[in-house]
């Protein structure tokens, strides 16, 4: 039974991590090695090592903490008790929002870039990311039926995926292949509205 890691010990494992991330963004996957990592996190390659393996397990890290970071700030929305069209809302901006924040564009980019080469990564992204937003958010919906707030013939079990993919609409895409042509936040927020406005008035 492996024994419980030190605060000393927690410490060290996120300097990695942050200097991993810096690294795999700035030099891509071939283009890193362990000891440009090492200089810029301090330490030593046994501690790497010890905590993440080799340089495949140290990327694999790095892919599934950010994308834990951004469902954690998803989920941890707390909107039981308001209206329908308020927790909808906050929860449609939370989610599009954390998907165009600059360092989540460019981790999604060297995730896909790599996908082929470690599919049991993009699978445990894909089932702790996406799939689990999408199972929660068919619950939300789910209690928004039984509070009576949501029109008579929803949800179906295509309503969750129907919003999630209305208000992320292309703007994930065109932030990375045009980011010059995003719509303004506030643009965004307005389209999330509409959004919300038709699934509600959907009768």
């Amino acid at each position: 039974m492996s024994q419980p890691i030190s605060q000393r010990g927690q410490k060290r494992q996120q300097a990695i991590l942050e200097a991993a991330t810096n690294t795999f963004l700035q030099h891509g996957y071939e283009g890193t090695t362990l000891d440009m990592i090492i200089s810029q996190a301090g330490g030593s390659r046994r501690s790497l090592y010890d905590y993440f393996g080799d340089k495949q397990g140290l990327f694999s890290a790095v892919i599934r903490f950010h994308a834990d970071k951004l469902v954690e700030e998803v989920r941890s929305i707390d909107v039981i008790g308001m209206s329908a069209r308020d927790g909808l809302t906050m929860l449609a901006k939370n989610f599009v929002f954390a998907l165009l924040e600059p360092l989540n564009l460019e981790l999604y980019r060297l995730l896909i870039s790599h996908a082929p080469a470690f599919p049991d990564l993009g699978r445990t992204v894909y089932l702790a990311g996406p799939e689990l937003l999408l199972s929660e958010l068919e619950q939300y919906l789910k209690h928004l039926q039984r509070e009576g707030e949501l029109p008579a013939k929803l949800p179906t079990p295509h309503t969750a995926r129907q919003f999630l993919g209305m208000v992320k609409a292309e703007f994930q895409l065109c932030a990375l292949l045009a980011p010059e042509q995003l719509p303004s936040k506030s643009a965004i927020s307005a389209h999330i509205h509409d959004c919300v406005t038709f699934l509600l008035d959907n009768r």
